[in-house]
């Protein structure tokens, strides 16, 4: 966002808990302090003309914060949107209420425990809020493993957790757009993910798919951007069984299944999120070419940037590198897109 931010025109400030963060590396001003620190982050509101986010996993009592300081600043997504976002609970129950299609789920908690679940194994059972990657998730193939779980659940008493069916998909494809401040919408249509050990490894776009399941998820994507008056860029994540849509989730910023944009020869995600908080007109003509993308995790870091800028001499590769202080294992430290098809890929690319 900074990158795209500063030709611009306009400059970019940072509040996070981290030291070094990424932003600054990308000319951010920052400003050091906790989520929690409402003074601190009060003082760095004064020196803004618009918020946004990059990153979902606030805590909820400064979303509220915030969404009572939107009379003084222009907060885009709205606060609202996170607060949904960040809870499994909050998020599967909006999709319902707009007629979308989801896994069926149960919202456990200590007193709940003692109610029947009318959801065939297997499970996923997953923290409530800050999970991402697989994090905080656990698969239970039978009551045994319930019985397991349930015996370690609750330490403290007031954790919550959400327990979904296992949809056995046949792909997953995301949606990125943005809408405007003037309600128009702008989308490159679907994109399709392929996940190893619970992280995104590769996206393809455009997704293989018929014409009308991309039109159906384009819809979808919209009326839940509509149903938020959400400002911005998101990404909306579906499983694809049957020919069906199933909702899984949706993320209310810039997101890694759109990263493909930076090189797709049309406006990027995060280009067109600047654009449509700080106010401007959507463009009237959005081209993607087909591009992939692979994620370079820290797994084996070096190896992989040595692959990486070996086919740097090929200019249908681009790197992109995130700046992180440390290499952790899964952790995510840049992609590499290719602007052509899946068989037109050198192998090395999949070995990232």
């Amino acid at each position: 966002m900074c990158l795209e931010a500063l030709p611009l025109g306009y400059e970019s400030y940072c509040y996070s808990p981290d030291i070094d963060s990424p932003s600054e590396k990308a000319g951010a001003k920052a400003t050091i302090g906790a989520y929690e620190d409402l003074t601190n982050l009060n003082t760095f509101l004064s020196k803004l003309d618009v918020l946004s986010f990059e990153f979902e996993n606030i805590p909820k009592s400064t979303l509220e914060f915030l969404e009572s300081q939107t009379k003084q600043i222009k907060i885009f997504p709205p606060p609202k949107a996170l607060v949904i976002a960040q809870d499994r609970y909050l998020e599967k129950t909006h999709f319902r209420k707009l007629g979308f299609r989801t896994a069926e789920f149960f919202h456990l908690t200590k007193e709940t425990t003692k109610f029947e679940i009318a959801i065939p194994y297997p499970w996923i059972i997953k923290t409530l809020r800050f999970g991402y990657d697989g994090k905080g998730q656990v698969k239970v193939q039978e009551k045994s493993q319930y019985e397991d779980f349930l015996e370690k659940a609750f330490p403290v008493g007031d954790e919550e957790y959400l327990i979904e069916e296992v949809i056995p998909f046949q792909k997953e494809i995301s949606i990125i757009l943005t809408r405007f401040q003037s309600g128009d919408i702008v989308c490159y249509g679907a994109v399709e993910n392929e996940h190893k050990n619970h992280i995104l490894d590769l996206s393809i776009y455009p997704a293989r798919i018929p014409a009308g399941l991309n039109l159906e998820a384009i819809e979808m994507a919209s009326k839940l951007a509509e149903s938020l008056d959400y400002v911005g860029t998101l990404g909306v994540e579906f499983f694809l069984k049957e020919n069906h849509l199933y909702l899984n989730e949706f993320a209310p910023r810039p997101h890694n299944t759109g990263h493909f944009t930076q090189d797709c020869q049309s406006f990027s995600q995060f280009h067109l999120h600047v654009a449509s908080i700080t106010g401007n007109l959507p463009p009237t003509d959005v081209r993607p070419k087909p591009t992939l993308m692979k994620n370079i995790l820290g797994n084996e870091y070096q190896e992989s940037l040595l692959r990486a800028r070996s086919l740097l001499k090929d200019d249908r590769y681009q790197l992109h590198l995130y700046g992180k202080a440390e290499a952790k294992k899964g952790r995510k430290m840049g992609h590499m897109n290719f602007k052509g098809n899946l068989d037109e890929v050198n192998p090395l690319f999949h070995d990232l």
